[in-house]
């Protein structure tokens, strides 16, 4: 029994370690930087993030509207009339920055927006501080900043989600390029109602932005961003609370509180990693759908077929086979990237994606034998326990709470064993 007790802690404390060293089905040869990453258990580390920077716009940063509780980082956006700069402001809201600055890797973040619509946003950025002025290409460069992502929560459309690369020269003067999902649509989702997972990759030669393991967006770098930046996690205000007026931000007067504050986003975990991505980053994905002939598909829907990854290029919905008509794009083969399985498995067994949202996929490729798959909590209660001699298993995790679990494969007499992490909204 005392071997037992002394195990439980060894095991949680190695894949509490272990867990999320690589990013959300972006492959590559990675490192976790854990100066501009953390899973926000316990306090928040001010040793690696300043939550009281310097004020900018027509709100203010308070220390107060930061938290880390429940697991989650709490950034609050309340009401609260006063005077900056000779300024009548009417809120104040929370922010973390990172004390380091970094220049390229991947990005990610597990988030959730505010309740109130509109009028605030939930941000994951970096922009750079006191870099010295770069001339490049013929343009003297001062300042670089990435959006990836400012969740807008519109007015007219609460799903909108932009992401934003910025420059400024020597004399100030801006320049940016600004992506909005779907083409001004939005995601399937409403980015208030559930946690997501938002990324993106930076190199020298391109930004690629990611939801939820799917590439969705991409922008040329050119010479927008090559100085060293902060990290930020950060909750803004938005229209309808402030005005542009001669190119600048003013508050509009709200001398009381409005319905729906104080208002909160949490963020589940901040991760950055540094390394080389797979075939330049967005390779396939075999957890994409399958083709469905019955269907009906809309623009940029994906789905697998054939073992390749397939896009609706048609502005019209429908449906054809992919391969045998022209409208589905060939995004290439459906190479499933490596670091979105599950390790300690032989060759012949993989399983993915990890972490999981609803469906965990097996695949016995050279595997004879099929005897038992286990999942188990941490203190090793069996939770789901299935029995099959099929090459390929689905198992529907959706019933299960948000943790860390053991996943036990028996074949024949060879047991395998590793950690899964199941990641429910």
């Amino acid at each position: 029994m005392k071997k037992i007790k002394l195990l439980i802690p060894i095991i949680m404390f190695t894949v509490i370690c272990s867990y999320g060293q690589q990013p959300v089905g972006v492959s590559g040869n990675w490192t976790l930087k854990p100066d501009f990453s953390d899973e926000f258990n316990g306090n928040l580390n001010t040793s690696k993030w300043d939550h009281n920077p310097n004020d900018w716009g027509p709100w203010s940063w308070e220390p107060e509207r930061t938290k880390v509780n429940g697991g989650n980082l709490r950034l609050t956006i309340d009401h609260k009339n006063h005077t900056r700069a000779g300024k009548q402001l009417h809120f104040t809201s929370g922010i973390i920055r990172s004390k380091k600055d970094i220049k390229y890797g991947y990005f990610e973040i597990r988030m959730k927006g505010t309740p109130r619509h509109p009028g605030t946003a939930p941000a994951f950025w970096t922009y750079s501080i006191r870099q010295p002025v770069m001339n490049i290409n013929g343009q003297k460069v001062k300042y670089n900043e990435i959006d990836f992502p400012e969740i807008q929560q519109r007015q007219r459309n609460v799903r909108l989600i932009d992401w934003n690369v910025i420059r400024a020269d020597d004399k100030g003067k801006r320049t940016s390029v600004r992506q909005t999902t779907g083409g001004g649509v939005g995601p399937s989702f409403d980015p208030r109602n559930n946690f997501h997972v938002y990324g993106c990759l930076w190199t020298k030669d391109k930004i690629e932005f990611y939801i939820d393991g799917k590439k969705i967006g991409n922008t040329h770098n050119n010479i927008y961003q090559k100085h060293k930046q902060h990290l930020v996690i950060s909750l803004g205000l938005r229209e309808p609370f402030y005005k542009y007026v001669n190119g600048g931000r003013e508050a509009i007067p709200t001398p009381n509180r409005p319905s729906e504050f104080p208002t909160t986003m949490l963020v589940d975990y901040v991760r950055t990693w540094q390394g080389t991505p797979s075939g330049g980053g967005g390779g396939g994905n075999c957890s994409e759908p399958a083709w469905k002939s019955n269907a009906t598909y809309k623009l940029k829907d994906r789905v697998s077929h054939n073992n390749k990854i397939w896009r609706w290029k048609s502005k019209n919905r429908g449906n054809c086979t992919p391969g045998n008509c022209g409208r589905w794009k060939d995004l290439g083969k459906c190479n499933r990237a490596k670091n979105n399985e599950i390790t300690g498995l032989p060759d012949g067994i993989q399983a993915f994606p990890n972490p999981v949202n609803d469906i965990l996929h097996i695949n016995f490729n050279n595997v004879i034998q099929i005897s038992e798959i286990t999942i188990m909590d941490i203190l090793g209660k069996v939770i789901i326990q299935k029995s099959s001699d099929e090459k390929i298993v689905k198992i529907n995790t959706s019933a299960l709470n948000k943790g860390m679990y053991i996943l036990k494969i028996k074949t024949g007499e060879k047991i395998y064993t590793s950690k899964l992490l199941i990641q429910q909204p």
